[in-house]
């Protein structure tokens, strides 16, 4: 099987060769960057040294898979919001929020992914890798409904909006979702062999599980519906209480964070959803050495994970040395 095949049929959790070591998270470090020339801040508005970026994880790396963009602002920014531009070794933020005021918001529309801001450069980006390989698939990531209802509004003031202004709170939600499957079908027509949903302000710790199902679970099982290709979930921390509704949006796969025990994920979601995940970004992949890479690796496959992949995006002062033993571990697992 190719690197395409695998990952596409692990996630339909179909029979496979092998641990497919594909990452749905953000790939790029600064060694990436410096052997093709293609750097932060540049690459996430230049679409053809995104594409060149990504297409390194995979080139100099070997994740069997390439991945934009590789920040969560895209779609904020697109609507309004103002971003920092971060720096080689981190990414950009949310700056000011688009409806930082309520009024703000009746002037808003949905943006074209073909044309406006960075949508339309990640859009390109897609479309220039999926001319390059045809054998790795293409993962595109969006922020979750509620994430970006969070970045345009400010998640403290959006939380605070909950007490006395829900209606408009609902608005905001439909607003984002509709954006959303915009842009996630403009990804798809353009060559995304596989969408990843990244809803860190949806996490369990933030919102809770009775809000989660009310204010984050229904806009995000819309947005899975709208897409026609495989979809990835990724909640960051710790997911357990909500695992169960975050399979029930329908996605193929769910990410795990490095927090969640792959154990107790698979007593929770059975064999129903692809299990992907979950070395510890910081204090292995980043920290560590290749052994200590392979090793957390080969304890994530045994646990039972159907795609080997970080927790969350690898860090960029990661060494390609690690990131390479990860990959190393996936593909020994053909012959355990």
């Amino acid at each position: 099987m190719n690197d395409k095949e695998r990952f596409l049929a692990s996630l339909k959790l179909k029979k496979v060769d092998r641990v497919s070591a594909a990452c749905p998270l953000q790939t790029a470090t600064v060694e990436m960057m410096e052997e093709t020339g293609a750097v932060w801040p540049e690459a996430h508005r230049d679409p053809e040294k995104m594409a060149a970026l990504a297409l390194a994880a995979n080139r100099l790396a070997g994740i069997e898979s390439v991945r934009v963009p590789f920040d969560l602002c895209v779609e904020a920014e697109t609507v309004g919001s103002q971003v920092s531009e971060g720096r080689l070794d981190s990414q950009p933020s949310i700056r000011r929020p688009a409806f930082r005021k309520v009024e703000a918001f009746e002037d808003a529309v949905c943006p074209d992914p073909l044309s406006d801001g960075r949508m339309a450069t990640v859009v390109e980006a897609v479309r220039i890798l999926a001319e390059a390989d045809e054998t790795v698939p293409i993962i595109a990531g969006i922020t979750g409904p509620f994430t970006l209802a969070g970045q345009a509004r400010g998640v403290e003031t959006l939380l605070m909006d909950f007490f006395d202004r829900m209606d408009f709170v609902k608005s905001l939600l439909k607003y984002s979702t509709n954006v959303l499957k915009t842009y996630g079908k403009a990804l798809v027509d353009n060559g995304a062999d596989a969408v990843v949903i990244i809803d860190p302000s949806a996490g369990s710790e933030l919102l809770g599980t009775a809000h989660y199902r009310e204010m984050a679970f229904p806009y995000c099982k819309e947005l899975v519906k709208s897409l026609d290709v495989p979809s990835i979930l990724h909640i960051c921390g710790d997911s357990k209480p909500i695992l169960r509704m975050m399979a029930e949006t329908g996605v193929n796969g769910i990410s795990l964070d490095h927090l969640v025990d792959v154990n107790e994920a698979r007593e929770v979601l059975g064999d129903r959803t692809t299990i992907i995940g979950n070395i510890n970004p910081a204090d292995t992949l980043f920290l560590g050495t290749p052994e200590k890479v392979k090793e957390e690796s080969l304890e994530c496959i045994r646990k039972g994970v159907n795609v080997l992949s970080p927790g969350c995006g690898i860090p960029t002062r990661a060494s390609l040395k690690n990131i390479k033993a990860m990959v190393e571990a996936a593909r020994e697992s053909a012959s355990k």
